[in-house]
């Protein structure tokens, strides 16, 4: 969609969600166009919005706060109940600087906003076999390091490597509770590193997979 001035999103809003999903808000956020500068908001009063741009910023909003639009393309989402929603967005034009975030008018300044650890390709291919369960609402069994290896035709030791390199990569961002597969996923898919927008490039499974993330950008 390509709202002139604003456009919400929830259970019965301009954007519908999912209309049976009774843990989602009628109105769980919007997008709005003040004085050039396009906004995010969240119009609920439970529910968190998290706003991860292209270019790293990760922005959490709480029920009542709103941020306005750091990059030119990113992801909006948004958790109700056992559900996860994803809206991209794209702007045409560079976004304005602005001061920083705000709940209910107060500037609550910029340290709501950080800056995310961004995965490389490889890293991506193996955290969306992890995740692939958790991306897509399915749940079940998280594969093991010997069929991550066996899907991208490379040694189970390698997939070891690559996400323990990962780990230390988060550590030095002062991130904690991520030994286990489930925790590390956890934190990836919530912090909007991995996306269900990877999971469906890498089409694990299908005829034309899987497809490495680093041909997205070939």
């Amino acid at each position: 969609m390509r709202p002139d001035s604003e456009l919400t999103f929830g259970r019965n809003a301009d954007l519908s969600l999912d209309p049976d999903n009774t843990y989602l808000h009628r109105r769980a956020g919007r997008f709005r166009l003040d004085n050039g500068i396009w906004w995010v908001e969240n119009t609920g009063s439970r529910l968190r919005i998290k706003v991860v741009s292209s270019d790293g910023a990760v922005v959490d909003l709480h029920a009542g706060a709103s941020s306005p639009i750091l990059g030119k393309t990113g992801i909006v989402s948004i958790s109700a109940g056992p559900t996860r929603y994803e809206l991209s967005y794209f702007l045409e034009d560079e976004p304005k600087k602005v001061r920083s975030p705000t709940v209910d008018g107060i500037d609550i300044g910029i340290d709501t906003v950080t800056y995310g650890t961004k995965l490389t390709p490889r890293e991506i291919d193996f955290v969306v076999s992890l995740a692939q369960g958790r991306l897509s609402g399915r749940g079940g069994p998280m594969a093991t390091h010997t069929e991550i290896a066996e899907v991208w035709g490379v040694s189970p030791k390698t997939v070891d490597n690559t996400l323990q390199r990962l780990r230390v990569k988060l550590r030095d961002k002062n991130v904690r509770f991520i030994d286990s597969s489930e925790n590390l996923v956890e934190y990836l898919v919530s912090q909007g590193l991995v996306t269900m927008h990877d999971l469906e490039w890498a089409a694990l499974g299908e005829p034309e997979g899987p497809r490495p993330a680093a041909d997205r950008s070939s």
